[in-house]
């Protein structure tokens, strides 16, 4: 259900979905859904909210999810002690935070910045898009902005010199 409500974004190039199961089929399946962008678009997560808003996820069903996990291609700066990324093509800036799962993330995201390395991508976890989908789905749809700026870094790339 939710593989199919990624695949009808305009943004999403459908055969870059791939849905990965964790384990054998059961009632309840965990798994991954991986998905990237038509080339010459960037994901709208505001789209993708939409969309399985409109699905029967956003009614009374257990389904859930850990995490959205994003990468993003672009450029960190720093701007008032903080760490931005200004995702490439968009306009759409986002500022980075730390991920509590990641033991060091941002601070080797810090450090890199500091030595001049030209970070390239940062993967990172959407603040928010955790638990069950009529939890995630609501509480999406009353974020300030500020809060849909914001990304907790898990990992980054930088450009080899």
């Amino acid at each position: 259900m939710a593989r199919d409500a990624i695949a009808r974004q305009y943004d999403v190039d459908a055969d870059s979905i791939i849905l990965q199961p964790l384990e054998p089929k059961v009632s309840y399946q965990r798994g991954t859904i991986e998905f990237a962008p038509k080339k010459g678009r960037s994901i709208d997560l505001d789209k993708i909210h939409e969309s399985i808003t409109a699905t029967r996820l956003s009614g009374n069903t257990s389904m859930s999810m850990d995490y959205l996990e994003i990468t993003a291609k672009g450029e960190v700066i720093e701007r008032d002690k903080e760490l931005v990324l200004k995702v490439s093509g968009t306009g759409q800036e986002l500022v980075l935070g730390e991920e509590p799962s990641v033991k060091d993330g941002l601070q080797r995201l810090r450090e890199a910045v500091a030595r001049g390395d030209k970070v390239s991508t940062v993967t990172g976890r959407v603040p928010g898009w955790t638990g069950g989908f009529p939890r995630v789905l609501a509480a999406w749809a009353k974020a300030p902005d500020a809060q849909k700026r914001k990304l907790a870094v898990v990992d980054f790339e930088v450009e080899k010199k």
